[in-house]
């Protein structure tokens, strides 16, 4: 195209001088394919796509444009975004995405998971490789890429093979305990991270230290807990220079999301414990789980309390409990087993048990109307606590791939009768209320909306599509990898999509919009706890289960009147004023100053009520929330953020501390921010509020005492014995 010709200039003048050979598309192995608006639009574009299926496609998009428009074999290839502030970053990622063999990168992904989960978990031999073969060609893996010398392959994925090839030369027999861990939806951000992480990362264990020091946003936005948590260290203990950037890392990564934590169990060589299943309580601050003691062969309900990070009690249930769901009302817990159906009073403890019995796998739910729904492998059930009756329902399946009480009283299910062949399912009733016959996925993978009656489902032509009463099943334009294993349906029409071998992201069905990733601290996702109180969300994986706040999509209440659409802005004595993409403050405690937020141009800004921070944001939709003032009177972009879809903005407002952003479209967004961000007290009151769940003794390392009073840090203790009811 025309339009992009100045990019394609600067694009292909960069691959040659890094020593690629410029060549015909017909004789090329690797194809850069440069998507914008005017392209997506243009048919000889579109046709020269299509013609291009033999080689490897690396799109960068370097514009706005939605993956949606782009043909459809582009859309679930990993794309590269274009900054315009800074091309050489785009072009440097196009450059390794065409040196690299894709089945090498994703190698080394996985063996930089495993190699952090071995770290965290104290170099634990029981996490090592526990196979020879496959520990021999993760060391013949690592000795290609450094002859190579395109990627960083040493640090702790280095130290971790090398270790598991000498521990299980020595024993081979031994049962591996970790393998294949999950990847990166975005596969060049794990390329990114496979340079910094070897930097930051010491070889006797985690330095804290290096992670605020070095100054990498995106290794530390990888762990943000642990960075906040050292930076706090540095800003309560260290010298001028270590409180400048604590303050930076800090500031920046208190307006990111963060897991919520979970259940800690395996903390000494005797505990051969895991949690089986998890439901939250109403009050949003508690979780019922099922804890089994592999070792004996019991399980029990415990009650987790998310904020302290403790499981607060444990009763004895049994062995060949399947699955746990609190009652409406948080009063009782309903597990079902092959020993019987247990009703467990949350406030007393005590355990009522049923006769009704499920043998092989069993997915529990209580509506809220206080009906118990199983799904079985094959078939739904439906029973009464009031008097112990349970009868199956509707016809019998193939597969269940989603079970959910919804917000009407009822309980709807999404089943498979053959391959390909969809049905969704009053569960109290059997009736099917949709139905959707297509092409056989190569995994089968979908979810029930909780607040109305439709589902999604991941199509053979690797987007989802929706099913509703009375529609024929259509595609809905997002595009999800093809080995989908996860689906979770939220309010507001939005769905989260990852698996084992991928990140979990939470995506607008509206416009295919990426609103965040979740579950990023559970490195093998099996699957989703969903819940209609405050938006939690729960992520059950093969080694760990946590909780995380989902991202909202656009408020539904309009502020209109507090947003401001011009370039210019003043509040308490502040007055800011546009340059291009730059702003020009004016304070009462620090003058006139510059800074540069943005590529382009602003189109509004913003100054909060008491001008301690500003918020402005760009055509292109880029936020950006700066606090004006801080305790050393440096400035600082605290927020950075881009409506989710590529949407431009047209105006910035506040309401109380939290940032809005109006889109071209009407929506009304809530930008991340950081409030209280102006000053040291505020950064370490607003992370103790943040800080939730336990720490382990190994994560506390380098903390010392006084930070850990400050901040209210608990240690993980062992889980309490469970006690017969």
């Amino acid at each position: 195209m025309a339009e992009d010709a100045v990019t394609a200039r600067s694009l292909r003048d960069f691959l040659v001088a890094a020593g690629l050979s410029s060549v015909d598309e017909a004789a090329a192995d690797v194809v850069v394919v440069l998507i914008s608006e005017a392209a997506v639009d243009d048919q000889e574009w579109r046709d020269r796509i299509e013609r291009l299926r033999g080689v490897r496609l690396v799109p960068m998009r370097i514009d706005g444009v939605r993956s949606s428009r782009a043909p459809e074999h582009l859309r679930p290839v990993n794309w590269v975004s274009l900054d315009p502030a800074s091309p050489v970053t785009a072009f440097g990622t196009a450059l390794a995405a065409a040196l690299s063999d894709p089945e090498q990168v994703r190698g080394l992904r996985n063996l930089r998971a495993e190699a952090e989960a071995w770290i965290r978990g104290g170099r634990n031999a029981d996490r090592l490789i526990g196979d020879h073969g496959r520990a021999a060609e993760a060391r013949e893996l690592l000795a290609t890429l450094r002859e190579d010398n395109y990627i960083d392959a040493g640090g702790p994925v280095g130290e971790f093979v090398e270790a598991s090839y000498q521990y299980t030369r020595k024993a081979r027999t031994r049962r591996r305990r970790r393998r294949g861990l999950g990847t990166a939806l975005a596969a060049f951000m794990a390329l990114v991270v496979a340079v910094t992480v070897p930097r930051i990362l010491q070889v006797r264990g985690t330095n804290f230290n290096a992670t605020v020091t070095f100054g990498e946003p995106a290794t530390a936005r990888e762990m943000p807990e642990w960075s906040s948590l050292q930076s706090a260290r540095l800003l309560l203990r260290g010298n001028a220079s270590q409180r400048v950037l604590a303050r930076q890392t800090l500031a920046s990564l208190l307006s990111v999301p963060w897991s919520l934590g979970g259940p800690v169990v395996g903390l000494g060589e005797d505990d051969h414990t895991t949690i089986d299943g998890m439901s939250l309580l109403p009050d949003a601050r508690r979780v019922a789980v099922l804890v089994r003691d592999v070792s004996k062969g019991v399980d029990s309900l415990g009650l987790y309390d998310i904020r302290a990070g403790a499981v607060l009690w444990q009763v004895r249930l049994g062995p060949g409990y399947a699955d746990i769901s609190a009652a409406a009302d948080g009063r009782t817990v309903v597990a079902v087993g092959k020993k019987g159906t247990a009703v467990v009073d949350v406030r007393a403890r005590k355990v009522r048990r049923l006769g009704h019995v499920e043998s092989g796998y069993a997915a529990l739910r209580m509506t809220t109307a206080g009906d118990v729904v199983v799904g079985r492998e094959h078939r739904l059930v439906v029973g009464s606590l009031d008097d112990g009756h349970f009868r199956t329902v509707g016809a019998r399946y193939d597969s269940l791939l989603s079970l959910e009480a919804t917000a009407d009283g009822g309980a709807r299910a999404l089943v498979t009768v053959s391959p390909g062949r969809y049905r969704l399912v009053d569960v109290l009733t059997g009736k099917v209320l949709a139905s959707a016959d297509v092409d056989r996925p190569l995994i089968a993978a979908g979810a029930v909306a909780p607040d109305q009656v439709y589902a999604v489902f991941t199509g053979a032509d690797r987007q989802l599509w929706e099913m509703r009463p009375g529609r024929a099943p259509a595609p809905t334009g997002v595009a999800v990898p093809e080995r989908t294993t996860t689906v979770g349906l939220l309010s507001g029409h939005r769905v989260v999509a990852g698996g084992q071998d991928q990140r979990a992201h939470v995506i607008r069905l509206a416009d295919g919009g990426d609103l965040g990733v979740v579950c990023r601290d559970v490195p093998r996702l099996n699957g989703l706890v969903l819940s209609p109180y405050r938006d939690l969300l729960g992520c059950f994986g093969a080694y760990n289960s946590t909780w995380w706040q989902a991202p909202a999509g656009p408020r539904t209440v309009s502020t209109a009147g507090s947003l401001h659409t011009g370039t210019r802005a003043a509040k308490a004595s502040v007055a800011v004023r546009a340059d291009g993409g730059r702003v020009v403050v004016e304070t009462p405690w620090q003058g006139m100053f510059r800074m540069r937020l943005f590529a382009g141009d602003l189109v509004a800004s913003a100054v909060s009520e008491d001008g301690s921070q500003l918020v402005a944001a760009a055509k292109s939709g880029d936020v950006a929330v700066v606090s004006l003032r801080m305790s050393d009177n440096i400035p600082r972009v605290v927020a950075r953020w881009r409506i989710p879809g590529g949407d431009p903005a047209v105006a910035v407002g506040w309401s109380g501390t939290t940032p809005l952003v109006r889109a071209w479209d009407g929506g009304l967004w809530q930008a991340p921010g950081c409030p209280g961000c102006t000053t040291d007290a505020g950064l370490i009151a607003l992370l103790r509020e943040r800080l939730s769940g336990c720490w382990t003794d190994r994560q506390l390392t380098q903390v010392d005492d006084d930070t850990r009073r400050v901040l209210g840090i608990g240690v993980c203790r062992p889980l309490p014995a469970p006690v017969e009811d």
